[in-house]
C-alpha cells in the first residue's frame, strides 16, 4: 500500500510500536466534487482500524486525518497509560488539534 504520510511511533514505557498512515488522496469515483484517501492504524503490526475520509478538497481529507489520528493517540495515551516518545514535542505540537478535541480527551 502506497502512502501519502507514515508515521511510526514509540513508546517510552512499553514495548509496543504503533504506526499510522494516510494513503494517496484521489477524486471520489461516484463525486467529482469529493476527495477521498483511507487512514490506517496500525498497532504492533496489526491494522486495528481503517476509515475512509471523504471531504471536498485534499486539504479537508489531510485535516481530517490528524483529527482522527490526534483522538486515536490521546485515547490510547489516557485509557492505557502508554506515554510516546514524541521526540520532545508535546501533544499538541506534534499533532495538532482543534481546542475543542483537546478539552474532550484532557478531562
Amino acid at each position: 500500500m502506497k502512502f501519502l504520510i507514515h508515521e511510526t511511533l514509540r513508546t517510552l514505557n512499553t514495548d509496543e510500536v504503533f504506526e499510522f498512515g494516510l494513503t494517496e488522496i484521489s477524486r471520489s469515483p461516484g463525486h467529482d466534487d469529493l476527495f477521498e484517501a483511507e487512514a490506517i492504524f496500525i498497532r504492533n503490526t496489526k491494522v486495528t482500524s481503517k476509515i475512509k475520509l471523504t471531504h471536498l478538497s485534499e486539504f479537508n481529507v489531510v485535516l481530517s486525518f490528524i483529527t482522527y489520528i490526534g483522538s486515536k493517540l490521546r485515547g490510547i495515551a489516557k485509557d492505557n497509560l502508554v506515554e510516546f516518545d514524541l521526540n520532545g514535542l508535546t501533544f499538541d505540537q506534534y499533532i495538532p488539534m482543534s481546542k475543542n478535541l483537546r478539552e474532550i480527551w484532557d478531562e
